[in-house]
């Protein structure tokens, strides 16, 4: 069984969750609720759970506050909130679960089954929480220390967004090209996907296919000079040598970026 603990200021958000967790996800036992940072905090001190269910506002603080106050702990952790799309934004960048309010019954199963799988894993390796780690990094670091997580077949890699050179679609999945010894990991992630998640950290989409970090541009050609001829609006040079091509669409947008600093 997974113990765990609702930690939500909305006493009809508790009962709700409560009641959807009792009766579809019979792997979950609940083992408290609390209404607050400071009860939720002193629960787990207590209690020890292995998953909690987190919001994210509340009156005496938010569930970053809380997971702060915790310090080093192991437990999974799915936030719950209706409305907040940094909050949202961060959890997605460290690669943990969120609900988005009112709860939907089957994005609460697959989020509880992915702790439940993550929990098997982690019991199996005897490994510690980095989701977890890498988010209260985020939420203290500069825009250029930042980590994304990447889910790969073989686990989750955190890098620094900074060391990230472009992505590149592939189907369903990304190729993300990373600084330094000319790396790359294969992402089951859309590139449309991050592309919603790294905009504000300085990257571009130049291509429907590509999206590049404007930081490791070494040039720009008015021709095309990628081995990729899908795209006349010119190519750019990474940092890493490869030839980007840029669609003609974006062109114009490219350039006009290029006018501000970066």
């Amino acid at each position: 069984m997974v113990r765990a603990i609702i930690i939500d200021d909305e006493a009809k958000s508790r009962k709700l969750l409560r009641n959807l967790l009792n009766e579809y996800c019979e792997e979950i036992e609940i083992i408290d609720l609390a209404e607050s940072v400071e009860s939720g905090v002193k629960s787990i001190l207590k209690n020890k759970p292995d998953l909690i269910f987190l919001d994210i506002e509340m009156p005496d603080g938010t569930g970053f506050d809380l997971l702060e106050r915790i310090g080093s702990f192991q437990s999974e952790v799915i936030f719950t909130t209706a409305y907040d799309q940094y909050a949202i934004k961060a959890i997605h960048l460290s690669v943990l679960d969120y609900l988005l309010k009112p709860i939907n019954l089957a994005d609460l199963k697959s989020a509880v089954a992915k702790v439940n799988s993550k929990l098997t894993r982690q019991a199996e390796n005897h490994s510690v929480n980095k989701s977890l780690q890498v988010l209260l990094e985020n939420s203290k670091a500069m825009t250029n220390d930042k980590k994304i997580g990447l889910s790969t077949q073989n686990g989750i890699n955190f890098v620094y967004i900074k060391d990230i050179v472009m992505c590149k679609a592939e189907g369903n999945y990304s190729i993300i090209y990373l600084a330094g010894k000319q790396r790359q990991e294969m992402v089951s992630r859309t590139l449309k996907e991050f592309e919603d998640m790294l905009t504000e950290f300085n990257f571009f989409r130049v291509h429907r296919t590509y999206l590049i970090n404007l930081g490791h541009i070494k040039e720009y050609s008015r021709t095309n000079q990628s081995s990729d001829y899908d795209g006349d609006g010119g190519s750019v040079i990474m940092n890493n040598n490869m030839h980007v091509p840029v669609s003609r669409d974006r062109r114009k947008h490219l350039l006009e970026r290029f006018s501000k600093p970066f």
